[in-house]
């Protein structure tokens, strides 16, 4: 008898001590992740991060001559409202240093990179709103131009572009 009354005791004394540890992990579980990861930024993303962030500031600074050393002369923008008429260079460049909206909080960024061409997503902040942009460089090393900006509003209809749905649940990108 006495010893079923100590098995008991030491039962209810270790249950006494790992009753709370077992429901604090089971609160932990049900609780979102507050981060602690710092995301490893690819070495193309880090080098066009920062290429971007050069045009941005040349644009908001309105610094032509930064701006154009930083895109080739045969520079033009594309808009789905404009699609079969580019922004050519230099009306780019005149309207851009005029309302010095070099957009803000790049984010979201994606680089592919083709040898001597680099396709570079991302979305970011325009005294309009978001947009999403696809910019394609054009150099090697160290020394890439800008030489075509694809822009479009972040949020556009996807309805009926193949492949595209606003139903699909967004994947967190691995750097």
């Amino acid at each position: 008898m006495g010893l079923i009354r100590a098995a008991w005791l030491a039962i209810g004394v270790a249950a006494l001590f790992l009753l709370p540890l077992v429901a604090s992990q089971a609160n932990a579980a049900d609780e979102p992740p507050t981060g602690g990861q710092v995301p490893t930024v690819t070495r193309l993303v880090k080098l066009f991060l920062e290429r971007e962030a050069l045009v941005s500031d040349a644009i908001r600074r309105g610094d032509a001559q930064t701006l154009a050393q930083l895109l080739t002369e045969d520079f033009e923008m594309r808009t789905s409202a404009r699609a079969a008429a580019p922004v050519p260079r230099a009306e780019w460049m005149r309207d851009v240093l005029r309302t010095r909206d070099g957009g803000d909080d790049i984010g979201r960024m994606a680089v592919h990179g083709y040898d001597t061409l680099a396709v570079v997503s991302f979305t970011m902040k325009a005294k309009a709103g978001p947009i999403f942009v696809v910019d394609l460089w054009r150099g090697q090393g160290e020394s890439w131009k800008l030489a075509v900006r694809y822009a479009s509003p972040v949020g556009a209809a996807q309805f009926g572009i193949p492949g595209a749905s606003s139903f699909e649940p967004e994947v967190p990108k691995k750097y």
